[in-house]
């Protein structure tokens, strides 16, 4: 199933992660530590299974692509 990660608006380094049908599977951090970013999962959904920590947000979108057996996008969508 493909994902979308989105930027969150109101919180910088986050990013929300669904699938193509809206549905919420949880969301991509920058952690503290320099150049790693955490998958964190909604309870019950399938990015539970996937590695928490990654050196970068193409390894963690490529690791949730893995996962979901589909399409990892990241959606730059242009803020007013």
């Amino acid at each position: 199933m493909d994902v979308v990660l989105t930027p969150i608006k109101t919180e910088v380094d986050v990013w929300s992660v669904k699938d193509r049908l809206g549905r919420n599977l949880g969301t991509v951090v920058k952690g503290a530590k320099a150049d790693t970013f955490r998958v964190k999962s909604e309870p019950g959904s399938a990015l539970r299974a996937v590695k928490v920590e990654h050196a970068s947000l193409n390894d963690a979108m490529s690791a949730i692509a893995k996962l979901m057996n589909g399409a990892c996008n990241l959606d730059s969508q242009q803020w007013d």
